[in-house]
C-alpha cells in the first residue's frame, strides 16, 4: 500500500493492524495505530474503534469506555468540520498488547471479508458532505450512550457495531451501510431511553 489514505475495505484495515501488531513488539499503541491508518482518516478510525469493541479487547475492565472515549473525541472532531484527528497524548499512550490485537484481527478477518465482497459505493446522497455530520453526530450519541450501557449484558456490542458500519461506509461511500448504522443507532437509543425511564 503506498499511502495511508489508499484503505479501501475491512481487509486492507485488518492488513494494517496486523502489520502494525508484528511491528510493535509486545504492546501496541493508540499512537501507533493511528500512525499506520492516518490522522486524516476518519472512517478508518472509526472503523477500527468500533471493531475493537466487538472484539475480546472489549472483555478488558474499562476497555469500552476508554473506546467510546476515543469515539467521541473523532466523532465531534468530524461534526465540527476538522480534516485531521487529534487526539491528546494521555489517550495516545494507552496500548493493548500485540498478541491480543492479532487475536482479534482474526476473529474479525473471515466476516470482514464476506462484507467486503457486500460493500460497494452506493446511494451517494448518504455519503455525502451532510450525511458525514450525521454519522458524526450518531457517533457522538453512541459514545455517549455506551459506558451506562456496559450495565447491560451484550448491549454494549451494539454502539460498537453502529460505529464500525459507519466508518465502513465512509470508506467506501456506502449510503446503505450508513442507514443501517442509522438504524441500529436508533435502536440503542431506544432501549437506553427505555432503561433510564423505566
Amino acid at each position: 500500500m503506498s499511502g495511508r489514505e489508499q484503505l479501501q475495505d475491512l481487509d486492507d484495515l485488518l492488513d494494517e493492524l496486523d502489520r502494525c501488531a508484528d511491528q510493535a513488539g509486545d504492546k501496541v499503541s493508540v499512537q501507533e495505530v493511528v500512525d499506520a491508518i492516518g490522522r486524516r482518516s476518519f472512517g478508518p478510525l472509526l472503523l477500527v474503534a468500533g471493531l475493537l469493541g466487538m472484539t475480546p479487547v472489549a472483555a478488558v475492565p474499562g476497555a469500552p469506555t476508554i473506546i467510546a472515549v476515543l469515539i467521541l473525541l473523532m466523532s465531534v472532531q468530524l461534526l465540527f468540520g476538522r480534516k485531521s484527528v487529534w487526539l491528546p497524548r494521555v489517550l495516545l499512550k494507552l496500548s493493548v498488547k500485540a498478541d491480543k490485537l492479532k487475536r482479534a484481527v482474526k476473529v474479525v478477518r473471515k466476516p470482514a471479508r464476506f462484507v467486503d465482497r457486500l460493500v460497494k459505493p452506493r446511494l451517494e446522497v448518504f455519503t455525502g458532505p451532510t450525511a458525514d455530520r450525521m454519522v458524526a453526530l450518531a457517533c457522538t450519541v453512541l459514545a455517549l450512550m455506551t459506558p451506562p450501557l456496559e450495565l447491560l449484558p451484550l448491549v454494549a456490542f451494539f454502539p460498537s457495531a453502529a460505529v464500525a458500519i459507519f466508518g465502513l461506509g465512509l470508506i467506501a461511500r456506502d449510503g446503505l451501510l450508513v442507514l443501517i448504522g442509522l438504524t441500529i443507532s436508533a435502536g440503542v437509543l431506544g432501549v437506553a431511553v427505555y432503561h433510564l425511564v423505566r
